[in-house]
């Protein structure tokens, strides 16, 4: 029945891909979602209950009169009790200052409120009244109110269900290539998110709340109880996780992947520092190498990576009119924004609007004889000139409004039709962060703006009515994540270059040993070791592990060798 809660990770895998793990919003996120129209439901549902029984409210004479004490005024006078409690822990101190509440009533007012209604219900009851009272006869069946009640609990209920699917498809998963926050909004939106595994830079973990902390000390105790009981084979750890918090996600460039009340953060984060180390221990090393037969001994080409765009090139509706927009030149790596084609439109209303009125106008005022046919034409002609003019002065201000990104620079230009044009531009390593913002209008339309922020003097860029928001964001953070990696690569190839020519010089200089004379030097000290050192080992295994008899031979063998080398030694040397 509840089948909806179980995780259900909808991913679409690369070749070679897998879901190594993953974690979802923690539950405690859910009950404070869900518990404003949880309470209204069943405040509803059971008022309609209640009425439907001949249920009824502040009833007089329906109960002996001078009765005090029974459960419900007990439990009234608890009430009354701990309401008092609190209204004196509040006023202990006479130095702390009070703060007035919402709609200037202060809590003191409200506690004081509360404690004078229940003190009035006991003495309603105590006069043989009853706030709750049921009387079959007077039963409400299916009114008006019922009904009304019975259709805010199910509006209230399939609110509850909404947010409880929601939040069933929030994740943020792992896999041996990526991290990627899912978010599925049903009906409204669909959020994926994705850094590299090999562009991540670290994974922060938050948490300040002690609430996450004790309930994680539970989750440890009940572990370490199913764990002696033998119910869970896994030894638990020494100490306690907090059970939620934020996981933030940094990568190479500003995009980060920000998770909050993520259940069971510190094994998500310990997870993908694993992979991270696991990667980074395999990747690095080849890849120096690789740079070093490359570039030193092969002086190979760079590679021509490909442009990390996620953006299409849309042509406009009316293409003659309208620039292709996003405009894309693969050759220079370059893509280019304008505004929305529908501001053109916009803009060009109003001087079209004006000659289409001019128009009709001076049709009818001919057709009327109120003035000629001729001097109709005449004050038609400068009107339509002008308005003409204008809409191609808001084309070509539109067309050179451009919003540009390259390899290593994002670009601003502002051109004025058929007159100057203002350029500002940033490197991409000052970018401080990227952001995108959509109405709710713009997301149906299919544009945005996106907020650039700089350091150095640059300030901000902001890309105005640009479609797609959301692919633009993540194309400029592709773009400088890959420009922190060719930077970095040109620094390793710096390096690379400096040792290559500090080598050079020790050779230029002499300092480097002679490799003919080591090989010369290497082979003299194994000949003397052969007729050397080698006999005197052999004779000294030789008296210690063979027998007497056989040692005396083998001994007499040696001998007459050694005699035989040094007269031939003699020999060669005569």
């Amino acid at each position: 029945m509840l089948g909806f809660l179980k995780p259900n990770v909808d991913l679409e895998l690369d070749e070679g891909e897998q879901i190594l793990h993953y974690t979802r919003r923690h539950w405690i996120l859910l009950l404070q979602r869900i518990f404003i129209p949880l309470l209204i439901a069943a405040l509803t549902f059971g008022l309609a209950l209640y009425r439907l029984v001949g249920g009824q409210f502040f009833q007089r004479d329906v109960a002996p009169t001078g009765r005090l004490v029974d459960v419900i005024n007990i439990f009234f006078l608890a009430l009354i009790g701990g309401l008092l409690f609190v209204w004196f822990r509040g006023n202990s101190d006479p130095k702390k200052k009070k703060k007035p509440g919402r709609f200037g009533i202060s809590a003191d007012t409200l506690l004081l409120l509360a404690m004078a209604t229940l003190a009035l219900m006991i003495y309603f009851r105590y006069q043989g009244g009853r706030v709750f009272y049921i009387d079959q006869a007077s039963a409400a069946g299916a009114d008006l109110i019922n009904l009304l009640l019975f259709l805010v609990a199910l509006v209230a209920f399939g609110t509850l269900v909404y947010l409880t699917i929601d939040w069933a498809n929030d994740f943020l998963i792992l896999t041996n290539t990526r991290v990627i926050y899912d978010d599925t909004q049903l009906l409204v939106r669909h959020v994926k998110q994705e850094i590299l595994l090999e562009n991540i830079q670290q994974v922060n973990l938050s948490a300040d709340s002690y609430f996450a902390y004790f309930l994680g000390q539970l989750a440890l105790w009940r572990d370490q109880l199913r764990f002696r009981l033998g119910l869970l084979k896994t030894k638990p750890p020494e100490k306690p996780a907090v059970a939620y918090g934020k996981l933030v996600v940094g990568s190479l460039s500003v995009r980060k992947l920000l998770f909050e009340w993520a259940a069971n953060p510190a094994l998500m984060q310990q997870k993908i520092s694993a992979e991270l180390g696991k990667l980074r221990k395999q990747n690095e090393p080849e890849l120096l190498r690789q740079i070093i037969e490359d570039q030193v001994y092969g002086k190979k080409p760079d590679k021509k990576r490909e442009a990390p765009i996620h953006v299409e090139e849309r042509p406009g509706p009316i293409p003659w009119l309208f620039s292709t927009n996003p405009e894309i030149n693969y050759e220079k790596e370059e893509v280019t924004w304008r505004p929305f084609w529908i501001f053109l439109v916009l803009a060009m209303l109003r001087p079209f609007g004006i000659l289409l009125l001019s128009s009709v106008l001076l049709i009818i005022a001919s057709r009327l004889e109120l003035i000629g046919g001729g001097w109709a034409l005449l004050i038609w002609l400068p009107i339509a000139l002008g308005c003409i003019g204008r809409i191609i002065w808001v084309r070509e201000e539109h067309e050179h409004d451009k919003y540009i990104l390259q390899r290593d620079k994002i670009v601003d230009v502002d051109k004025r039709p058929f007159g100057p044009e203002s350029t500002r531009s940033a490197p991409l390593d000052r970018i401080q962060d990227v952001s995108f913002d959509v109405s709710f209008v713009e997301s149906i339309l299919g544009y945005g703006d996106v907020f650039i922020e700089t350091g150095g003097g640059g300030g901000k860029f902001t890309f105005k009515h640009v479609p797609d928001p959301r692919n633009v964001a993540t194309t400029i953070n592709d773009y400088l994540t890959d420009f922190k990696k060719r930077e970095k690569e040109r620094t390793q190839k710096d390096v690379l270059t400096l040792l290559k020519e500090y080598h050079t010089v020790q050779e230029r200089r002499g300092e480097l040993a002679d490799t003919s004379r080591v090989e010369a030097l290497l082979a003299e000290k194994l000949a003397e070791y052969t007729q050397k050192e080698l006999p005197v080992q052999v004779e000294r295994e030789v008296n210690t592990r063979m027998p007497t008899l056989m040692r005396r031979q083998m001994q007499a063998l040696l001998r007459r060798n050694a005699r035989r080398e040094r007269l031939m030694r003699r020999r060669s040397e005569s």
